[in-house]
């Protein structure tokens, strides 16, 4: 009896069944735990660095800075290197940068403008200091906008660097048709801003053949440069007396003869510089001096804005073109600064 109770009491204790299956939830709890803290950790680390969780809004929106990080900005006029192809292409992968976009900010204006001012009086500036006229204005308001411009002409002219002009006190149209004969083939401007004809008006010489002797001008400076555009104005009120009904007739030749040129798709532009036309921002009579035909200083910058205003147009009509390449710098101040 004693060797049976001995055998019995060696024998290993029974574990329950429940005790069992309690001990493997615990395990499995502990597991899935151990999983999901894992993978919170995982996620959280990726999120840091940006692999996930962007906001869509970041594929469709690209700023102006990312796209000077991604795109060579070269200048005006200027060739982009193979690095900016690289760069360009880098950028258009983006879904939501069009190769228009990309241009615009890289180079606003692309075309470098070698401009002729021609003119008499007036476009030299006379009775304004310095002789600044419209032209120093214009020319600073350009190169605010982007632009990168070169005066051209035979004539310096101007307390300011690149003061190059084609004007001549007293002349009419067909006289600085001979001037220009002599300058633009030497120069080949690809853009002329023109004022002419107060002459002929003070003269009283072919006031009623301006429009026809204005189209010879400016069909003779499309031919002489071909890569060319013309900016041309209206005449100014004038206030010396009896002038006034003339000038009216005079701009009316003008406005009738850029029908003409509208017409024919050539590069013409007007720059309306009379309020008989209801402009809120050209001269009227009181900007324009004493002697009853010059502007005052707040008169040519008036003058400068309308030039601009016209240029733009231009631009957006697409009538700019780069000018033949004959070895005339591209920047009139970089050319004698240094």
């Amino acid at each position: 009896m004693e060797q049976g109770r001995s055998e019995k009491s060696a024998e290993p204790p029974k574990v329950s069944r429940l005790g069992i299956i309690r001990s493997k939830k615990a395990i499995a709890a502990f597991i899935a735990f151990a999983c999901l803290l894992v993978a919170t950790v995982i996620l959280v680390a990726l999120a840091a660095t940006g692999t996930i969780g962007a906001n869509d809004a970041s594929d469709e929106f690209v700023t102006e800075k990312e796209l000077a990080s991604d795109v060579s900005m070269p200048g005006p006029g200027s060739t982009p290197t193979s690095d900016a192809s690289e760069s360009t292409s880098s950028a258009s992968a983006k879904p939501s940068v069009t190769p228009s976009v990309v241009n615009s900010v890289a180079n606003p204006h692309g075309i470098p403008l070698r401009i002729m001012a021609l003119g008499a009086s007036i476009v030299k500036g006379e009775t304004s200091p310095g002789y600044l006229g419209f032209r120093k204005p214009m020319r600073d308001e350009l190169v605010d906008l982007g632009f990168t411009v070169n005066m051209v002409g035979s004539v310096r002219l101007g307390d300011f660097i690149d003061n190059d002009v084609e004007a001549y006190g007293g002349k009419k149209i067909l006289e600085m048709l001979e001037y220009a004969k002599e300058a633009v083939p030497k120069t080949l401007p690809n853009l002329f801003v023109i004022n002419l004809g107060t002459n002929n008006l003070l003269q009283n010489k072919d006031v009623d053949k301006v429009g026809q002797q204005m189209k010879e001008l400016i069909d003779y400076l499309l031919t002489a440069s071909s890569k060319s555009t013309v900016v041309m104005s209206t005449m100014l009120t004038n206030k010396v007396p009896d002038k006034e009904p003339i000038v009216l007739d005079m701009n009316k030749q003008y406005r009738d003869m850029m029908k003409d040129f509208d017409a024919h798709q050539k590069p013409v532009v007007l720059a309306e510089m009379h309020p008989s036309e209801g402009g809120s921002e050209v001269p009227t009579v009181d900007d324009i001096g004493p002697d009853g035909s010059h502007p005052t200083v707040e008169g040519y910058e008036m003058m400068a804005r309308i030039f601009v205003k016209a240029i733009q147009e231009a631009e957006e009509k697409g009538f700019l073109r780069k000018a033949v390449d004959n070895g005339i710098p591209e920047d009139g101040d970089a050319e004698r600064t240094g």
